[in-house]
């Protein structure tokens, strides 16, 4: 019968057929970067676990524009958190404005509009940044009321990850009849 002991200075081979014991010193050359693989193995697969719970926050955006273009009211409410905020950025007069709407108006006027003129609006490229449970949305988008080019701008979505499900914590957009085709 063989029995190998292993620690950090030498690895022991007990033969009792002989009752001998040998002893190899230089164990440590092979035990510790066998440590290191194991321990970076390890950290590799708990982010990657991490990372595959939580979906794109890009998801969500689509999801929202999904409820809009079809007036769902509670889907569009769902991804939204209680305290979040909608803005609008944009110029008035030559000036700067920014004005604060209410979610709940406007998750109404959504899914009350009347059929026509119909709403489209179309996204570019976003740009997408997330940090652990914090994500950034950046999109351009065109807005089209019946088909013709009503306005443009940026969509800006900040996220956060609730656990289950990428949420709105606030949505500003610039919006502007300055638009190249």
């Amino acid at each position: 019968m063989v029995v190998l002991f292993t620690n950090l200075s030498t690895v022991i081979l007990w033969m009792n057929y002989k009752n001998q014991l040998l002893t190899f010193p230089k164990a440590n050359n092979y035990i510790a970067p066998m440590k290191n693989l194991f321990t970076s193995c390890l950290l590799f697969a708990s982010v990657f676990a991490f990372s595959q719970n939580q979906s794109n926050p890009m998801q969500t955006v689509e999801q929202f524009f999904d409820a809009f273009h079809a007036k769902d009211s509670l889907g569009m409410q769902e991804l939204f958190l209680p305290e979040a905020r909608l803005m609008r950025s944009g110029q008035r007069q030559g000036k700067p404005m920014l004005t604060q709407n209410n979610i709940e108006k406007f998750i109404r006027s959504v899914a009350l509009r009347a059929d026509a003129p119909t709403w489209k609006e179309e996204l570019g490229q976003p740009i997408v940044q997330q940090h652990l449970n914090l994500a950034s949305v950046w999109v351009p988008f065109r807005f089209y009321l019946n088909d013709q080019l009503s306005h443009c701008g940026i969509n800006h979505f900040s996220l956060v990850w609730m656990g289950e499900q990428w949420k709105i914590i606030s949505l500003i957009d610039s919006g502007t009849k300055e638009c190249t085709e």
